[in-house]
């Protein structure tokens, strides 16, 4: 039995000691690629009397002060996390765990009330605390988290520099629960994805990053964008920043490397939720001052849907992700490359030849140019042999890669499945046998 408990907690360890994993949710990360959109997850309670900033102050008191990223008791305290975690505990709103984020937020006051934020200058940056009553306030200092007073302590007030408080909107638009009405599947897909931990080049629902929660996001809308951020700037319509709308797409430079390097999705009013690396998770964020020093452009790709009229093309969708086999030639056993061509038109009525040499001599010709969703592009080895791939229109083809099995391929960004590669176009009519 003893062995048994043994193992039992070896196994479960990761995901309760993991911090970024909200622990009532835990369950829920895994490396399931399907969607996640049937419900947007509210992790923490409303405001109640049992849930207020000095009741869960007392519960923290000791905690020791952990390191700049430090957020939660297990791992400790910085002063910014011990903020960010006061307000997600005491009402679900999410703030950055950075102090010069959280002080973009509010509005100056000099009434204080319980849960407004105070700020003040320390000998390694700015330093957050959240104020509670009768002039005192709740920061992380050497001791750990501790209750300090604003009126009676001199070192506190040398160093005080202003308090602020959020406004109502701030309040709405920082908490998940205001976004359950939303109807726009990329920003109900994304808000689902809330607190997945980050990983740069991630491509799996367990961590990722911003470019691939914009990519899942938006392929529920059959909108099929390429990996990477400045690809994906490269893509849609530019729109203003005043006229962005819910689902537009921000992007920003220089974050951590030039060129373009951040993405997020527009929520409206200056909010955007977006995958993290500075706050270690998918967020949502407020687009103040230190987000518009990077702030480069909007993209709407609203437009840019696959036209799910055409069978071949809807068919061939519903198929992404399906494994690579050779000679494969059905959804549970997998596909070749022409397994999946025959496939898509054989379920829209079209008979299609088994091979790619023949489906390529079949048809009728199509100029580069003159292409239409639907067509089929043939590439040519070097070895002399042809891959056919389905064009769904918007410079993207759905092809079969032996690593990823049925998957979009950009035609612009591609280094093989790119327009300059393409040896011929196939248009099939009722029949192309």
């Amino acid at each position: 039995m003893k062995r048994i408990m043994l193992l039992l907690l070896v196994l479960l360890l990761p995901v309760l000691s993991n911090p970024y994993i909200p622990q009532t949710h835990a369950a829920e990360v895994t490396e399931n690629n399907g969607s996640l959109s049937e419900s947007i997850p509210v992790f923490w309670p409303d405001p109640t009397e049992q849930t207020t900033f000095s009741a869960i102050t007392d519960k923290l008191i000791g905690t020791p002060a952990g390191s700049k990223r430090g957020r939660t008791p297990s791992e400790g305290f910085s002063s910014g996390g011990l903020v960010q975690y006061l307000y997600k505990e005491h009402s679900g709103i999410l703030l950055s765990r950075k102090p010069v984020l959280q002080r973009e937020l509010g509005k100056p006051v000099t009434d204080l009330q319980e849960g407004d934020l105070v700020f003040f200058k320390g000998n390694l940056g700015l330093v957050s605390g959240v104020y509670l009553h009768g002039g005192t306030f709740v920061t992380v200092t050497r001791d750990g988290v501790s209750i300090r007073n604003l009126e009676t302590d001199p070192y506190w007030q040398e160093r005080f520099l202003e308090s602020r408080r959020l406004t109502e909107e701030e309040r709405e638009r920082l908490n998940p629960a205001f976004y359950k009405g939303t109807d726009h599947p990329a920003v109900k897909e994304a808000l689902s994805l809330l607190h997945r931990p980050y990983r740069l080049t991630g491509s799996q629902l367990s961590a990722f990053d911003c470019s691939y929660l914009v990519q899942h996001s938006f392929a529920e809308m059959n909108i099929f964008l390429p990996r990477m951020t400045y690809q994906q700037f490269e893509k849609g319509e530019s729109i203003p920043l005043p006229d962005a709308r819910e689902g537009d797409v921000l992007y920003f430079s220089g974050t951590w490397q030039k060129g373009i390097s951040h993405t997020g999705i527009y929520l409206g009013d200056r909010f955007f939720i977006h995958a993290s690396g500075e706050e270690g998770e998918t967020t949502i964020s407020y687009l103040g001052d230190s987000w518009m020093h990077h702030f480069t452009g909007v993209r709407r790709f609203d437009d840019l849907s696959a036209d799910m009229e055409i069978e071949p093309v809807r068919e061939a969708i519903g198929l992404l992700g399906t494994e690579y086999r050779k000679k494969g030639k059905s959804p549970r056993k997998g596909f070749s490359r022409s397994g999946l061509i025959r496939y898509v038109f054989k379920q829209s009525g079209i008979s299609v030849p088994r091979s790619a040499k023949k489906q390529a001599s079949r048809g009728t010709r199509v100029k580069k140019g003159d292409e239409q969703p639907g067509d089929v592009f043939f590439y040519r080895t070097s070895k002399g042999s042809l891959f056919p791939a389905l064009y769904i229109g918007n410079d993207t083809v759905i092809v079969v890669r032996t690593d990823e099995g049925v998957s979009a391929a950009d035609l612009t960004f591609s280094p093989y499945w790119n327009y300059s590669r393409v040896y011929k176009i196939r248009r099939y009519g009722t029949s192309a046998d």
